[in-house]
């Protein structure tokens, strides 16, 4: 190994790149990871190189290994950021109030049924927090949780299909969010406070192409050894409404941003075990904990308490969910619940 030039300064966009590649192994990825091009990570490579004087990154098949040089540097700009994020809370301990942007990640549904209303009440309390959402599924609001792109992602599983959450992040149950069966007016099963899809035979159904809801919806249909049809594919919750609506057939739809229903339509409470989303906070337990972190993290709590809450006391006995804790209870669990 050559010896390194320690006279400059290091750029810590150079430190940046180094530190994805050395992560993700690859160019490409690091690249996907930094929103660059991967002729740019190249080019930021190939400048460093050039100013540290030692060999970075070996080759090994498909990947990219790095050097103890690179593991000196990698962790360098870890450090930096640590620095940099201390700072930046102690700063803004000294303003007296939260203070600062928050970046949040969240799945659609949850984009307006829950982080909406947490906007405005941001918005009442911390009016110098500056609120950032972006749109994001559970498994990608994990990864950007993982890699620093989001500071809190709202996601969701099911309690028949976990989401694998890296040990890097800490998990806190907001709650659990219940589907209804969406019927026309007037149709048989309004009659009944609660039905089975046993109970439904030779009916037409709308459900989405191939998640939970209609492999559920396939397996107890056929378990029940009723005829039936599947009228619509539909991936969009107020789409499946609004065909209901037309007479298409029937849906079910969770609560949790659920549009009000628009006329023509019904609820029906369903007692099969329908699959139910769990909902969780997730940010990285080395985060530093700046006030405005802390005063977001606390308004999404309160926030799904009383939403969540709400939407389980329109439910009957039988659809409440005594074995899920509210947030509170939750707090700074660092293992996947």
């Amino acid at each position: 190994m050559g010896i390194c030039k320690l006279y400059f300064m290091f750029d810590r966009e150079l430190l940046r790149s180094l530190r994805a590649v050395v992560d993700l192994k690859t160019i490409t990825a690091a690249a996907d990871h930094l929103s660059l091009t991967p002729s740019a990570v190249s080019q930021q490579l190939a400048k460093l190189h050039r100013q540290v004087g030692a060999e970075l990154l070996v080759r090994r098949g498909r990947y990219l290994r790095p050097t103890e040089a690179a593991k000196v540097l990698a962790q360098a700009a870890t450090d930096m950021e640590v620095v940099d994020a201390r700072a930046r809370a102690r700063l803004e301990e000294l303003q007296g109030t939260p203070t600062g942007q928050v970046t949040v990640g969240a799945f659609p549904s949850a984009c307006r049924g829950l982080i909406g209303p947490i906007v405005a009440e941001i918005a009442a309390r911390y009016p110098k927090i500056s609120l950032v959402v972006r749109e994001t599924y559970p498994e990608e609001g994990v990864e950007k949780a993982v890699n620093g792109k989001v500071d809190i992602a709202v996601i969701h599983e099911w309690k028949r299909v976990s989401l694998t959450i890296p040990a890097a992040l800490s998990t806190t149950v907001l709650g659990t969010d219940d589907v209804d069966l969406i019927v026309p007016s007037g149709h048989p099963a309004t009659q009944r406070e609660t039905i089975t899809v046993a109970d439904l035979p030779a009916e037409r159904w709308i459900t989405d192409t191939t998640y939970i809801y209609a492999r559920w919806l396939k397996q107890s249909l056929e378990a029940a050894r009723i005829p039936y049809e599947m009228a619509g594919l539909v991936n969009e919750h107020e789409s499946q409404v609004d065909l209901t609506a037309h007479g298409l057939g029937l849906s079910i739809v969770p609560r949790l941003g659920r549009s009000p229903l628009p006329h023509g339509v019904e609820t029906v409470t369903l007692s099969d075990d329908v699959p139910r989303r769990r909902l969780m906070r997730v940010e990285r337990i080395d985060s530093i904990d700046r006030p405005a972190l802390s005063a977001v993290r606390q308004v999404i709590d309160e926030q799904a308490q009383t939403i969540l809450g709400q939407m389980r006391r329109t439910a009957l006995p039988n659809q409440d969910s005594p074995d899920i804790q509210p947030a509170a209870a939750q707090e700074n669990d660092a293992s996947k619940p």
